[in-house]
């Protein structure tokens, strides 16, 4: 059984380190890519509106089922006790495809690190970070809170850096903006922008798959969940006002390295690019261990095979681990071998939490009471409404899981009878 060690100041390096990251460095570039600037910076503002909501909720149902079953236990409370092992397989199945994502923005700026073509170095660097980080979290837990901590404090140096050498060019180049600026901006196009970008927040969902290991959850959950996200909120906000300037100036930040193109070209820029690469390394860290522990819930469940449940002498799901490293990258040679873009992959992902964060504000209308909790919920749908129009046929796999994982539990219970 999973021990609960994580202290508050634990919970918040691990909570900001796991969704600070490949968002920060990856999705303003390829939002930008997508759309345009301006489009792009409203997508970034739309989501940090509409984020406190899944936090309250998160929050909420954290504080009474501090489980590492996490948002698959609410969405199956949402949803009902049949579909939880249907909402646990696409939990699984959203990260399997969402984690080789995040590897390929790693890679990228490992390759851009190592002077190498990004072309053809993202992919080998993007395997390389998924065997290092899962080498590092079967060491365990303990060996993560210094780094978690580490990490934190290089975010908020990086970003204050950053901000203050683009911050005359930030002034100068929204002061120019007028209406006719604005004249290209469209109701999809903010989807679009806000669905992509809604990647770089997840992680508190991730988060609660680590609930069952902290300390007075009651009282901790919320303090992590709040403080993470205010400070994540005004990292997120200022360089996405700094990179949607840069773009606007005419620099090359459309890609999955972009904030790497505002570095100055010298020696400092280098090791600014190094530090970069080392908060990626972090934020993967913090990914990995939370995606191990919703695995091991699953092979706990029934859902995956029971092999994934052994537990390691120093309490690390260790074949967990091994198990969806070889996942990862088997996804990432078919990301290489398909030539699908990254904007496939972020939104396919994206579309699968949306649709657990739908079912979780269910279990949130059912287990809450009070008029401020009904009105949290009633502003949390019409955000998750408009979130989840868009995404098309894309919608066919998590719902293909919740059907398969569903007919598990079915046969499962028949057998039981028999």
């Amino acid at each position: 059984m999973l021990k609960k060690k994580i202290s508050v100041l634990n919970g918040v390096a691990i909570a900001i380190s796991m969704v600070v990251g490949s968002g920060l460095f990856g999705l303003p570039g390829l939002a930008i890519k997508a759309t345009d600037p301006i489009t792009a910076l409203l997508g970034w503002g739309l989501i940090i509106l509409i984020l406190p909501t899944l936090i309250f909720i998160f929050s909420y149902l954290g504080q009474r089922y501090p489980s590492t079953e996490g948002l698959s236990l609410y969405a199956s409370l949402g949803l009902g006790s049949w579909s939880k092992k249907g909402v646990m397989l696409v939990t699984c199945g959203t990260l399997v495809v969402g984690m080789p994502a995040f590897f390929l923005v790693g890679g990228s700026y490992i390759a851009k690190l190592a002077s190498l073509d990004t072309e053809t170095w993202t992919i080998p660097c993007a395997i390389l970070l998924a065997i290092v980080t899962t080498t590092i979290n079967l060491t365990g837990l303990d060996k993560l809170g210094w780094v978690n901590k580490t990490v934190v404090t290089l975010v908020l140096i990086m970003a204050l850096l950053i901000s203050v050498q683009a911050l005359p060019i930030t002034f100068t180049q929204y002061s120019a903006i007028n209406s006719s600026s604005l004249d290209q901006v469209t109701i999809s196009g903010v989807w679009l922008a806000a669905s992509i970008v809604f990647w770089a927040f997840q992680g508190w969902e991730n988060l609660t798959f680590i609930f069952g290991e902290i300390e007075n959850p009651k009282r901790n959950i919320p303090i992590i969940s709040w403080v993470s996200f205010v400070i994540v909120a005004i990292i997120y906000g200022i360089l996405s006002l700094v990179v949607s300037a840069a773009a606007l100036q005419g620099k090359d930040v459309a890609n999955l390295a972009g904030i790497a193109e505002l570095l100055p070209d010298t020696l400092l820029g280098k090791i600014f690019l190094g530090v970069m690469v080392l908060i990626l390394i972090a934020n993967a860290n913090s990914w990995v261990f939370a995606c191990s522990r919703a695995f091991y819930s699953a092979a706990c469940a029934g859902v995956l095979p029971s092999s994934l449940k052994n537990i390691n002498s120093r309490g690390v799901p260790a074949a967990s681990l091994l198990y969806s490293m070889f996942a990862y990258i088997s996804v990432i040679l078919f990301i290489w071998y398909s030539k699908t873009g990254e904007q496939f992959w972020f939104l396919l992902t994206t579309q699968g939490f949306i649709i657990l964060y739908g079912a979780a504000i269910l279990a949130f209308f059912r287990l809450s009471t009070g008029l401020w909790n009904k009105f949290i919920g009633v502003l949390a749908a019409l955000c998750w409404l408009f979130l989840i129009h868009g995404f098309g046929l894309m919608i066919i796999y998590p719902l293909s899981l919740l059907l398969i994982g569903t007919a598990i539990s079915f046969f499962d219970s028949k057998r039981n009878v028999t």
